[in-house]
């Protein structure tokens, strides 16, 4: 792991958080925050059962003071995306998976979470070993659910999102192996614990564009709406019909053409993904 974070003592969690729109996020763009989301949730429960690793594997416990800066919490973007996984186009075996991990999550925070409250600077908590392994054994399986997860969310994100975040899934992949099998590298010798820092961290910055333009694809050539857009694609409204993968070309009402895949349609909207990524300074951005 070339670059890492290091987390210890109380302190808050660092989570660097960005505007992703002006509207409500709907459709690919929950979709978007769906996977962002799920990738920290990664992050924090393999970084968790590293800690549980490096307790058990030392008998001591007070390692596990730094996982109270850890936990996830509940996240109205999970809870969305999950409510509406049709909608989003997620598959349902896949929201199912994902449905249990954070049920299980909630169940495994209530066992581990007053533990690391109760850890102090080399004092543990009153708690015995064989309990301790206990909650570590709960802390692994979940981890290697996630893992099943991950490899499952990623084709899906791959082609919707153009692998934007497949840095994140080799990174994290590696990091929960690594916590599957008992190691906890990650942690020091006195309880500090250096997670990853994940190539892509942040969701894709979207902006208000109210404009008539058309879309070309195999067998039509219509005029739609443009109704945001973003450095990797486009949302539109249109009456016409186009096929999920679907490659097309967007023509802006300067004469601009922009080619692309449709990774997402619903009720008349859909969302085209860019071949190529805008710059920042891309014109369209010009505030």
């Amino acid at each position: 792991m070339k670059a890492l974070r290091k987390i210890s003592g109380p302190s808050n969690p660092m989570r660097t958080r960005s505007a992703v729109s002006f509207e409500p996020a709907h459709g690919h763009a929950l979709f978007e925050a769906l996977v962002c989301e799920f990738h920290w949730t990664v992050l924090q429960v393999a970084a968790i059962t590293s800690c549980m690793n490096a307790s058990v594997a030392e008998n001591r416990a007070w390692k596990l003071r730094a996982c109270s800066n850890l936990f996830p919490v509940e996240s109205p973007v999970i809870t969305a995306a999950l409510r509406t996984w049709d909608e989003i186009g997620l598959p349902r075996d896949l929201s199912a998976s994902l449905n249990k991990i954070y049920r299980d999550l909630s169940d495994a925070k209530r066992l581990a979470l007053p533990i690391a409250r109760d850890a102090g600077t080399f004092s543990g908590p009153n708690i015995s070993l064989l309990k301790l392994q206990q909650i570590a054994a709960v802390w692994r399986k979940l981890t290697e659910d996630c893992e099943v997860a991950l490899q499952s969310l990623e084709p899906e994100a791959r082609w919707r999102l153009c692998g934007l975040y497949t840095g994140n899934s080799l990174v994290l992949g590696k990091f929960l192996k690594a916590a599957i099998s008992g190691a906890y590298s990650c942690v020091n010798q006195i309880g500090e614990v250096a997670i990853p820092v994940l190539p892509q961290r942040r969701k894709t910055r979207r902006y208000v564009l109210v404009q008539p333009c058309t879309i070309r694809g195999r067998n039509v050539n219509a005029a739609v709406i443009a109704r945001h857009i973003s450095s990797n694609g486009i949302g539109l409204e249109s009456d016409q019909d186009f096929e999920l993968k679907e490659r097309v070309i967007v023509e802006l009402r300067n004469g601009r053409k922009i080619r692309g895949t449709i990774v997402w349609m619903r009720n008349k909207q859909l969302d085209v993904q860019f071949e190529e990524t805008l710059a920042a300074s891309d014109p369209l951005f010009a505030r």
